[in-house]
């Protein structure tokens, strides 16, 4: 057995050398990634360009994680991705400090609310909702635990992107935006002046940007170094979070992630 540190070279033990990558796990990862972006089942043949494999490759490559329970076959024989993936998140959820110190407020929120409370983070550039707190099951929502969004169709997704670094918002905004309803905003200019009122604010809103009769308010949670880490918002039907009932809404989440943002160490920003 070798007594080399990771990192290091058997010619010169003391220099590190780059870590090799191992080329199947990349693959591997790579599919459960297209599965996980896809959201539905995927036929082999697609899998298999996807990664840039052969058929036969792709297919053992599903197989073995099929056999470790983190995709499954449908009678369909497409593949989609399985429960396994699903405990390995939760295992990680609770050991962040984040979903532990907002998981009290989550369902706070949602029991005195009755409405869906969603917290999400930045990953790369699009959202990513982490928990979720909900009182009663009264409205369909596409925003549950580990579901992706874009950062411009949301309430949760401006509060993020507001409070970026120069450059990523003008990256951001350089790009082709999607609309996902009518009320979509997409023009740059209007989203970046957008951007700059719920910087003077503190919250965001969503009306009906992303789902027909769904609305939401978000407010920024903020970390020990006084960043903001993550993105707290009410959701539900336009008949109740309304552009005449955000104000109450946008007090109880501020008073909220105040307490979260304590909790992960940030300094108090209200009196």
């Amino acid at each position: 057995m070798s007594d080399l540190s990771p990192g290091q070279s058997p010619e010169n033990p003391t220099a590190p050398h780059p870590p090799r990558v191992v080329h199947s796990v990349s693959r591997a990862v790579g599919l459960l990634k297209r599965l996980a972006v896809e959201g539905e089942p995927m036929a082999l043949g697609d899998l298999a360009r996807a990664v840039g494999l052969s058929k036969p490759a792709t297919f053992h490559m599903l197989r073995t994680l099929e056999l470790e329970g983190f995709i499954s076959k449908t009678p369909a024989a497409t593949y989609q991705l399985d429960w396994g993936l699903y405990e390995l998140g939760s295992s990680v959820l609770h050991s962040v400090d984040l979903t532990r110190a907002a998981r009290a407020h989550l369902d706070h929120l949602a029991e005195i609310t009755g409405e869906a409370v969603l917290l999400s983070i930045l990953d790369g550039d699009s959202l990513l909702y982490l928990d979720r707190g909900q009182a009663v099951e009264s409205f369909s929502m596409v925003a549950n635990m580990g579901r992706r969004s874009p950062l411009h169709t949301n309430a949760s997704g401006k509060v993020l992107l507001a409070f970026q670094p120069a450059e990523f918002i003008a990256k951001f905004l350089g790009r082709r935006l999607i609309p996902r309803t009518q009320a979509t905003l997409i023009d740059p200019r209007e989203l970046n002046q957008m951007l700059a009122a719920v910087r003077l604010n503190g919250y965001s809103t969503c009306w009906e940007e992303e789902e027909i009769g769904l609305c939401s308010v978000a407010v920024p949670i903020r970390d020990y170094t006084g960043e903001v880490c993550a993105a707290m918002a009410i959701a539900g039907p336009a008949r109740r979070v309304n552009a005449g009932a955000a104000e109450p809404l946008i007090r109880l989440l501020q008073d909220e992630a105040e307490l979260i943002s304590q909790r992960l160490g940030a300094p108090a920003s209200r009196p």
